[in-house]
C-alpha cells in the first residue's frame, strides 16, 4: 500500500495526530499493512507478542476466553484506534483474542520498531502512557465487581446445582433419588418449559415466588439452546439508576481511548451469542422496557449517544415475582413488552400449591445434606413431617433447603426431629437495638460461673425463709413475713421482670434447683414424651389457670399454709419431671409460672439472640445446643438461632458461655417486633393471654369478690346460703373466662368475615396484639400492690425479733408519682397493642390496612381498658 494511504490512517489515530507530516511520512515508510477478512483472527490469546495494530478501516472486537471455552467480548476497537502495546511493553503473551467484525485494514508495527518509535517521539509515548493508564483505571474500577460477580456466580451454581435433580437436570447417586423427585408434576412441568423455551431464541418471562427455582430454569434454558456456547449473565436492575441501567445494557460513544470501551461496551454487546437474565422485570424503568422492546422487534439496537444499529444478537430472559396478570394490573410492564413476553411466559407454582411433592423433596435434600455432613439421617419423625407438611412455605425450595441443612446439622440420631426444625428465620429488620454485651462488664457477669448460680442461690434462701414461714409460721398473714415474701414483693417483682429482664425469672427461680441436683445424681436419658411436647402450650394454660383459681378462690394471700403449698406444688412437679426426663422439660414444656412468664415476656425490652449467619457460616460445633464435655445444651431445648420470640429463652446465659464465636446478642430493643412476626403462632397462647384478661379482674378485685359472695349468701340464705363460698367464686372465676373466650371468639369470626382474612391464622396470632395492655394494667396493680405495701416486710422483721409491732408504715413514693406511673403503664400498654394489632392485621392482610379493618379490634381493647379503669378506680386499686 502506498505511504500516502497508511499516512491518512494513522492521521485519524490520536497517537499520531500532533505529529508533523515529516515524522508521520517517515513512520509510514516504516510499517506494514494487513487486510483481515470478516469473522478471520488477528491473534489469539496466548499468541507471542510481536505486533502492535492501529485500525486503518474497519472495527475489530476483544474476546476474552474463560477456562470453560466460553468467549466473553469485552470491547471493540474502531478506526482509529489501536491494541498490542500491553503484550509488547510486558513481554507477555497475548491477553485476549482479536476477531475482525468486518473488512478490516491494520496498520502494523513490528516489536523492535515500536519500541523505537516510542523512545523517539515522545507525544507518541505520552499518548500510550495514557491509554494504558486509562485501561489499569477501568481495571481497578472493575476488579472489586468482577470479583463478587465472580463469587456471586460461584454461589449462584452452587445454589443451582441444588435444584438440578428436582427438575431431572442433575447425575443419579445410583440411590434412586432423582427418580422419586422426578415423580413430582412441578418437577414435569418445568422439564417441559425449559425443552419448549431451548428450542427458540425468542425472549421468555418466568414468573413466580422467590425461591421457586427461577434462575435455574433460566440456567437450564441457556445451557440446552442455542446459546449453550455462549457466556451467560443474570441482572439485577435494582442495582442501577434509569440511565445507568440504559448505560449498562446498550453502552455508550466511544471516547478517544480505545481501551475505555470496555466498560463503555453493553452487556447486550458482550454476551451477543449468549444470555442475559433481567430481574425483576417490574422494576425495569419504562424507558428501558421500551427500548428493549423496540431492540427485540427490530432486532437491531444502537449505543446511548450513537446511531450506528448493532445486531441484537444476545438471548433475552425476563423474571419477575408477579405474574403477567399482576404485571398488567399495576402498570409495571408497558404494552409492547407484555405482547413480545405473553406467547413464552411461564409460571412457576409455589410450594404450597403441591405439597404432595413436599415428601419427594424432604428425602431428597435430607440425603444431600447428610452426605455434606458426613451424617446417615435416613427419615424424619411423624409429628416432624406433619409441621413440615403443615406450614405454607413462602420461601418455597430455597426455604425448605435452608431448613432442612440446618436441621441435620443439629440431629444426632438417624432421624429429624420437631426440635431440629426452625421454621421462618428470626428477624432483625427494622428493629431498633443495642447489644448490651458490648460492655465488658455485663459480658464478664454473662460468663462467669457465677450466673446464674449466685442471684439464685440468692433467691433460693429468700424463698426457703418464705416457705417456711408460710407452712410453720403465724397464721395471721399481717405478721407472716412469708405472705409478704410471696405476694407483696415477689410477685409484683416478678411482674416488674416480664417487662424489664424478659424470662430471666425462669433462670434464677429456685424451685427447678431441687430437680437439676437430682438429674446430675440419677443423669436422666429419657427424651420428653410427644404428647407433652404436641400440647404443651394447652397443659401449660391450664396449669397456669388452676394456678389463679387456686391463688384467688381459696384467697391464698390470707392464708399461709395454701400459699406454701402453691410454691411446694410447682416445686415437686420441677422435681417429678426432672428424675424421669432430661433438661429442663418442666420448665420449657409445663411449668404454670413459666406459661405466665413466656406470654409476658415477649413485649420485653430485652431479648438473647443470635447472629444466625455467624452460628450458619462459620459454626461447627453448635455447643450451646448439645452442650459441651460436662455441661448440657440449652436448657431449654432450642438452638439460639432458632429463637425469634423471647416465649422460649429463659435468658439463663448458657449459650453466652459456650459460644467461642460471640454470636449471641443480648439486645435491648425499642419495639416488640415478635409480636406480629412470631413465625409459629399458637392457639394456646391466644387462649392464655385472653384467659389471662379475664382473670384480671377476680384478681385485682379479690377483696371486692369476697364481699360480694358474702353479701349474695345474706341476701339470699335460702338460695345461696349452703352454697360453699369456693363454688361460688369458681363460678365467677371460669364464668369470666368463657365470656371473655366466647367474646373473643365471636370477634374472630367477624373479624375474618369483614376483612377476608383466614380464620385459621387470625385465632392464634391476633391474640398476640393484646398482650401490652394486659401486661400494662398487671404492672398497674402491682405496682401499687408494691409500693403501698412493702413497708409490711420491715413490720415483720420487726415482729420476728419481738421489737415493738408497726402498724402502718409509709408509701415507698407519694400517690400522686404512683398515679402517673400507673397512667403512663396503662396508656404505653394500650397504644403499644392498638400499633401491634395494627400490624398484625397488616401482616395478615398483605398490606392495604383500612379503618374498618382496625374497628372491631380496636373496640375489643377500648373496651377491656375502659372496664380495667372503671373498675380499678371504684375501688381505689389505681390512683389517677
Amino acid at each position: 500500500m502506498k505511504p500516502d494511504a497508511i499516512q491518512t490512517y494513522l492521521e485519524q489515530s490520536l497517537l499520531f495526530r500532533n505529529l508533523e507530516a515529516e515524522q508521520l511520512a517517515a513512520i509510514a515508510t516504516q510499517v506494514t499493512v494487513r487486510h483481515v477478512l470478516e469473522g478471520e483472527v488477528v491473534h489469539r490469546a496466548g499468541d507471542p507478542a510481536d505486533t502492535f495494530y492501529v485500525v486503518g478501516v474497519g472495527e475489530v472486537e476483544l474476546l476474552f476466553e474463560g477456562e470453560d471455552q466460553v468467549k466473553t467480548i469485552v470491547g471493540r476497537v474502531g478506526a482509529g484506534g489501536h491494541f498490542g502495546e500491553t503484550s509488547l511493553l510486558t513481554n507477555k503473551p497475548q491477553a485476549l483474542t482479536i476477531r475482525a467484525l468486518c473488512d478490516t485494514v491494520l496498520v502494523c508495527f513490528g516489536a523492535t520498531y515500536f519500541r523505537k518509535l516510542l523512545r523517539k517521539h515522545q507525544v507518541v509515548q505520552e499518548r500510550i502512557e495514557a491509554a494504558l493508564a486509562e485501561r489499569l483505571r477501568i481495571a481497578f474500577q472493575n476488579q472489586a465487581a468482577g470479583a463478587l460477580a465472580c463469587d456471586i456466580s460461584t454461589r449462584e451454581e452452587i445454589r443451582i446445582a441444588e435444584y438440578m435433580p428436582i427438575v431431572g437436570m442433575g447425575k443419579n447417586n445410583g440411590e434412586g433419588e432423582q427418580e422419586r423427585v422426578m415423580r413430582s408434576q412441578c418437577a414435569r412441568e418445568i422439564q417441559e418449559a425449559i425443552k419448549r423455551f431451548s428450542k427458540i431464541d425468542a425472549p421468555v418471562l418466568l414468573t413466580g415466588e422467590s425461591g421457586t427455582g427461577r434462575r435455574m430454569i433460566a440456567k437450564h434454558i441457556h445451557l440446552q439452546g442455542n446459546q449453550a456456547q455462549g457466556p451467560y449473565i443474570e441482572v439485577d436492575v435494582r442495582d442501577y439508576r434509569d440511565d445507568e441501567l440504559l448505560a449498562k445494557l446498550f453502552g455508550v460513544k466511544n471516547d478517544p481511548f480505545p481501551f475505555s470501551r470496555v466498560r463503555q461496551t453493553g452487556l447486550l454487546e458482550q454476551f451477543c451469542r449468549g444470555t442475559v437474565v433481567l430481574r425483576p422485570l417490574e422494576k425495569i424503568p419504562e424507558p428501558v422496557q421500551q427500548r428493549l422492546a423496540d431492540a427485540i422487534t427490530c432486532m437491531t439496537y444502537t449505543r446511548i449517544g450513537e446511531d450506528v444499529p448493532l445486531a441484537l444478537q444476545a438471548r433475552l430472559i425476563f423474571s419477575s415475582d408477579q405474574s403477567l396478570e399482576k404485571l398488567r394490573e399495576n402498570q409495571n410492564i408497558i404494552k409492547e413488552l407484555e405482547q413480545i413476553l405473553e406467547p413464552n411466559s411461564f409460571h412457576v407454582a409455589p410450594l404450597r400449591f403441591h405439597k404432595r411433592d413436599l415428601p419427594s423433596f424432604i428425602d431428597y435434600f435430607l440425603q444431600r445434606f447428610s452426605r455434606e455432613h458426613g451424617k446417615e439421617i435416613t427419615r424424619v419423625s411423624p409429628e416432624t413431617l406433619g409441621i413440615l407438611m403443615n406450614y405454607d412455605w413462602p420461601g418455597n425450595l430455597t426455604e425448605l433447603s435452608a431448613v432442612i441443612q440446618r436441621a441435620v446439622m443439629l440431629a444426632r440420631g438417624d432421624e429429624l426431629h420437631s426440635d431440629h426444625i426452625l421454621l421462618g428465620l428470626p428477624k432483625s429488620e427494622g428493629k431498633w437495638e443495642f447489644n448490651l454485651l458490648r460492655i465488658g462488664w455485663i459480658r464478664s457477669i454473662f460468663e462467669s460461673r457465677l450466673y446464674p448460680t449466685l442471684p439464685r442461690a440468692i433467691i433460693g434462701l429468700i424463698l426457703l425463709v418464705a416457705v417456711a414461714t408460710l407452712l410453720f409460721g403465724p397464721a395471721d398473714p399481717e405478721k407472716n413475713i412469708g405472705i409478704t415474701l410471696s405476694w407483696v414483693i415477689g410477685w409484683p417483682l416478678m411482674f416488674f421482670s416480664f417487662f424489664f429482664l424478659a424470662r430471666t425469672w425462669c433462670s434464677v427461680c429456685t424451685l427447678a434447683v431441687p430437680g437439676t441436683l437430682l438429674q446430675g445424681l440419677v443423669k436422666p436419658k429419657r427424651p420428653t414424651p410427644l404428647i407433652i411436647k404436641n400440647y404443651s402450650g394447652w397443659i401449660m394454660s391450664m396449669l397456669c389457670i388452676l394456678v389463679f383459681w387456686v391463688e384467688i378462690v381459696f384467697n391464698a394471700y390470707d392464708r399461709p399454709v395454701l400459699s406454701g403449698w402453691i410454691i411446694l406444688a410447682i416445686t415437686i412437679g420441677s422435681i417429678f419431671f426432672s428424675l424421669f426426663y432430661k433438661r429442663r422439660t418442666w420448665c420449657r414444656y409445663l411449668c404454670p409460672l413459666g406459661a405466665i412468664n413466656a406470654i409476658f415476656a415477649m413485649p420485653s425490652i430485652l431479648e438473647l439472640r443470635a447472629n444466625r449467619h455467624l452460628c450458619l457460616n462459620r459454626c461447627a460445633d453448635h455447643a450451646c445446643y448439645t452442650g459441651v464435655e460436662g455441661q448440657e445444651g440449652c436448657p431449654m431445648f432450642r438452638h439460639p438461632f432458632m429463637v425469634d420470640n423471647n416465649r422460649d429463652c429463659i435468658v439463663c446465659g448458657q449459650c453466652i458461655r459456650q459460644c467461642s464465636k460471640h454470636s449471641i446478642h443480648l439486645n435491648i430493643r425499642m419495639a416488640p417486633q415478635e409480636l406480629w412476626d412470631i413465625e409459629a403462632p399458637r392457639r394456646a397462647d391466644s387462649f392464655l393471654i385472653v384467659a389471662l384478661g379475664a382473670i384480671f379482674f377476680p384478681f385485682a378485685l379479690h377483696r371486692e369478690l369476697y364481699q360480694s359472695i358474702d353479701w349474695l349468701q345474706a341476701a339470699y340464705p335460702h338460695l345461696l346460703g349452703q352454697v360453699p363460698d369456693t363454688l361460688i367464686g369458681s363460678i365467677v372465676f371460669f364464668g369470666l373466662i368463657f365470656l371473655f373466650q366466647v367474646g373473643y371468639y365471636l370477634m374472630i369470626h367477624v373479624q375474618a368475615y369483614l376483612t377476608r382474612i383466614d380464620r385459621t391464622m387470625l385465632l392464634p396470632l391476633l391474640g398476640y396484639g393484646f398482650i401490652p395492655i394486659i401486661l400494662g394494667v398487671y404492672l398497674a396493680v402491682h405496682f401499687e400492690i408494691f409500693v403501698s405495701q412493702s413497708w409490711k416486710l420491715l413490720a415483720n422483721i420487726r415482729d420476728l425479733l419481738h421489737l415493738a409491732p408497726m402498724v402502718e408504715g409509709a408509701r415507698l413514693i407519694s400517690p400522686d408519682a404512683s398515679a402517673l406511673l400507673q397512667v403512663f403503664t396503662v396508656a404505653g400498654g394500650f397504644f403499644a397493642s392498638l400499633y401491634a394489632t395494627h400490624r398484625i392485621i397488616d401482616r395478615l392482610k398483605g398490606g392495604g390496612v383500612t379503618s374498618r379493618d382496625l374497628l372491631l379490634p380496636y373496640s375489643f381493647l377500648a373496651g377491656f381498658t375502659i372496664l380495667f379503669v372503671f373498675f380499678m378506680k371504684t375501688s381505689k386499686i389505681i390512683l389517677f
